[in-house]
């Protein structure tokens, strides 16, 4: 190993002597990664993601959220809380009003203003026919 490493090695590369058919002696340098030249990548950088911040207007509960409406009594203005239930399918009974009104819109969350939430978590939110004026 060390006669053929002596034999290739040219002070800073190495290569190989090949005699060619006229009896021209020619070196051919051997490869190595160092020397490579890469092509610049077409783009100023690969990993960036796209941006698609254009192309979203927000989720549909920050619009529920920022019409300003409960959507249980339809009181406006104030504050609003959004009530989550972990699966419809946990409710598909849906024995009390706010239950039917989230299993007929097909949605886990339904946003309420803070009286409609605390009655809801007590238990003691009344039907939406109470709220019709």
């Amino acid at each position: 190993m060390q006669k053929v490493a002596t034999m290739l090695n040219r002070g800073t590369y190495m290569a190989v002597r090949a005699t060619g058919a006229k009896g021209k002696v020619r070196e051919i340098k051997l490869f190595q990664l160092k020397d490579m030249k890469r092509e610049a990548t077409r783009g100023s950088s690969v990993d960036n993601l796209p941006n698609t911040h254009p192309f979203t207007k927000g989720s549909e509960l920050l619009k529920r959220m920022d019409a300003n409406q409960c959507e249980y009594c339809g009181k406006e203005g104030g504050y609003f809380e959004v009530h989550h239930v972990r699966k419809l399918a946990d409710m598909k009974d849906g024995k009390q009003p706010w239950q039917q009104l989230m299993i007929a819109r097909k949605r886990k969350t339904l946003v309420l203003c803070i009286d409609c939430h605390h009655r809801l978590t007590a238990g003691t939110l009344p039907d939406r026919r109470h709220f019709v004026k």
